[in-house]
């Protein structure tokens, strides 16, 4: 696959995704985020347990970075949200984090440059 049939089909998946909830790690990731058409979008600039008060849904995507320290944020709100009987979206996470890497891409704001 070429660079832009991975971006096209990164963008086709986040478009699939828009109507869920998403939490992110900040400001900058719910701004490109936004600009995808994403409505509930949710950032840990509080913290987890405040952004766990305001969720209105069951279903959560955890779109925090695929850096070292994204990936043990989404760790802690995957064992967090599933013990209070959320459901977490696992395989979306899965599929954006394998695109990301086929794109060289760690942090959620760098879809800013898919978006060209």
């Amino acid at each position: 696959m070429s660079v832009q049939e991975i971006e096209e089909e990164l963008l086709k998946l986040l478009e699939e995704n828009k109507e869920k909830q998403v939490i992110v790690e900040g400001k900058k990731d719910k701004k490109v985020l936004c600009l995808l058409g994403f409505k509930k979008i949710f950032t840990l600039n509080k913290g987890i347990y405040e952004v766990t008060e305001k969720l209105k849904e069951r279903q959560v995507l955890i779109l925090t970075d695929f850096d070292p320290e994204g990936k043990r944020i989404a760790g802690k709100l995957n064992q967090i949200l599933q013990s209070l009987d959320y459901k977490i979206d696992r395989e979306t996470r899965r599929k954006i984090g394998f695109m990301f890497t086929r794109l060289k891409i760690r942090k959620v704001e760098e879809l800013r440059g898919v978006l060209k």
